[in-house]
Order: structure tokens, then C-alpha cells, then sequence
């Protein structure tokens, strides 16, 4: 991924680190948009870190212009799932206003404990519901390659008061949906945006 040049928005916390020291691995060069420069904590020759946020769409169209792909790391949560669907729809225009087609967006809380109890499951409803419009907006876009991953449901028992939990996120892309483990992601989520920039110029179909 020499080549690639990703601007990822959220590159702090647990899931935004994560993905930078992803594509600093796999030599992309990365431009960390973060709301506050002093936590990312990663000094890198291929690694530029600018103020901004992804819920403005003004901050995304100008600092992901010259990119192959814009990211973007907003974990909902249930006291204010709403900033998410802003969140999302920013980054849809700005990616879109910048004239690039491939975008990114996590929005599955991914190192969030889930507790087996129906109690969580009510807590949890508010994020899905964000998730799930988030969604829509991503499924209107006809142009723009996007590629969003999001919470799996949550089944409740109500005869025990516990969860099954799937013990997978969902990856969905403008073609098509995929389960894909919590684990793995950050490997499962580059080996598609290789393979998706500019630098490999041929169409690529994800493997069912």
C-alpha cells in the first residue's frame, strides 16, 4: 500500500490507534484528523496529524482532498446517538464534495464490553437505531464506494433475561454484506482498501 494515501478521522482511542498503526504497518501514507493533536501519541514518517472532526462537513472536504480514501472512526453512544447520523452524513459530503470515491466509516463500538442481560439490550437499542440510519444515508449513495461497519443484532432470551451474542460485526459495503470477526478486523478492513485504491486500478469483488 506504498502508494495509498488515507486520511483517517478519529485516530485516537483504542479502534482509532488501531487503524493508524494498520496502515502505518502496511506503509500507506496517513493524515490523523483528531480533535486534539496532543493524544495521538504516534510519530511516523508517513504520519501527518491535523485538527479537525468528522461531523463537520467543511473539515472533511478540506483535509481529505489528494487522498485515496477517507476514514472514519464515530462509535455511537446511547446518550446522544443522533451525533452519529451527523456524524456520518458529514463525512459522506465532505468525501463526496472532495471529489473522492472511497469511504470508510467504523461505527460499531468496537471495545465496548456487551453484558448478557436485557437490561444492556435496552441500553443498546439507541446505538443500533443510530447504526441503522447511519445506514440509509449510505445506501442512497449510487456513486460513492462506501463501506460501513456496524453492530450486529442483539438477541435477548426472555425466558433466561440473558444474550446470544453473535460475536461478530457487520461489514457492509455499497454491493454487498459480510459477518466479520470483532478480532480481525483491522486486518480483514485493509486487505479491502488495498485491494480498493487507486494504486491497484482493477475492480475488486470481496469473497463470500
Amino acid at each position: 500500500m506504498s502508494k495509498c494515501k488515507i486520511a483517517l478521522f478519529g485516530a485516537v482511542g483504542k479502534t482509532g490507534t488501531t487503524l493508524l498503526s494498520e496502515a502505518l504497518k502496511r506503509r500507506a501514507k496517513v493524515t490523523a484528523v483528531v480533535y486534539d493533536v496532543n493524544k495521538v501519541l504516534t510519530k511516523h514518517a508517513n504520519l501527518d496529524v491535523i485538527w479537525g472532526h468528522m461531523i463537520n462537513s467543511d473539515d472533511v472536504l478540506n483535509h481529505v482532498k489528494g487522498h485515496d480514501v477517507v476514514m472514519g472512526v464515530h462509535e455511537p453512544i446511547p446518550t446522544s446517538p443522533s451525533e452519529h447520523v451527523k456524524a456520518v452524513q458529514s463525512v459522506i459530503e465532505g468525501t463526496k464534495r472532495a471529489g473522492i470515491n472511497h469511504l470508510v466509516v467504523v461505527g460499531h463500538p468496537i471495545h465496548k464490553p456487551i453484558e448478557n442481560t436485557i437490561e444492556f439490550y435496552d441500553s443498546w437499542k439507541p446505538i443500533l437505531r443510530a447504526q441503522k440510519e447511519a445506514l440509509k444515508l449510505f445506501q442512497r449513495e449510487v456513486c460513492l464506494q462506501w463501506y460501513y461497519i456496524r453492530s450486529a443484532e442483539l438477541e435477548p432470551d426472555p425466558n433466561t433475561g440473558k444474550l446470544n451474542q453473535p460475536g461478530h460485526m457487520l461489514f457492509t459495503t455499497y454491493k454487498k454484506e459480510y459477518a466479520i470477526p470483532v478480532n480481525n478486523y483491522s486486518s480483514f478492513l485493509f486487505d479491502i482498501i488495498e485491494k480498493k485504491s487507486l494504486f491497484y486500478k482493477a475492480e475488486f469483488e470481496l469473497q463470500a
